[in-house]
């Protein structure tokens, strides 16, 4: 009975991922007390279908879903009710969809909700035969604090460049990274570059061929302690 039932999940799973048009990713964090509550919201007047996949930091699946939503209908995840407890349970969510989706996220630390965010826009499809870039701001002025995270959404290797500018403008710190299959890294710039008062500007991603896609985690600016952002559209 058990092995029949993993088969049709199998089968139900193969037929979403199969007809989906629209692949969404965002960052997630289970260690310690954390955790992120996923709020799928259908935005179309027809059936729509999902797979949600989560990744642990190395880029192995650890856990995945499919469902169905009817017109205007919502579906809710918290990620620490499934993925608890396994090592490295961090990296990248993804979320293939048939029709077009709005994802509401809710991160919270020891059942406190400190940040959310909305992703409205699918993981962008690039020209390879052109670089794109991501931006996003960081700060190490006084207590605050940036760490950023780089994941790759797709089932290939991707590579990209990330560059940190200080307010002036002048390059801080460069590297590089080449990320497996859904594979993530994260890098603390407080370690890192440390705080002063020109430390805060562009933190700049270059990337070939793939998309990937960017995360923040800020401290020591309130909002309970963290905030939480996801980059996934590149501004040029």
């Amino acid at each position: 009975m058990r092995t029949a039932l993993t088969l049709a999940f199998l089968v139900l799973l193969l037929g979403v991922a199969g007809t989906a048009q629209y692949h969404y990713a965002f960052y997630y964090n289970t260690l310690g007390e954390r955790d992120l509550e996923i709020n799928l919201i259908s935005t179309v007047p027809d059936m729509s279908q999902y797979v949600i996949s989560v990744h642990d930091a190395y880029g192995m699946e650890i856990w995945s879903y499919s469902g169905d939503l009817g017109p205007g209908a919502a579906d809710v995840v918290s990620l620490r009710s499934v993925v608890a407890g396994i090592p490295n349970a961090w990296g990248v969510v993804t979320v293939d969809t048939s029709e077009r989706f709005l994802i509401g996220l809710e991160y919270s630390v020891g059942g406190v909700l400190v940040s959310t965010d909305t992703i409205s826009r699918d993981v962008p499809v690039l020209d390879p035969t052109e670089p794109f870039w991501l931006g996003a701001y960081y700060t190490q002025v006084r207590e605050a604090s940036t760490a950023y995270v780089v994941m790759n959404p797709w089932n290939e290797t991707v590579t990209c460049a990330v560059t940190v500018f200080n307010s002036l403008g002048k390059r801080i710190d460069e590297r590089t990274f080449t990320l497996a299959p859904f594979e993530s890294e994260d890098v603390g710039l407080t370690p890192l570059l440390g705080h002063g008062s020109l430390l805060w500007g562009l933190l700049n991603v270059r990337m070939e061929k793939r998309a990937v896609i960017l995360a923040l985690e800020y401290t020591g600016r309130g909002a309970g302690g963290l905030e939480v952002e996801n980059v996934t559209q590149y501004y040029y």
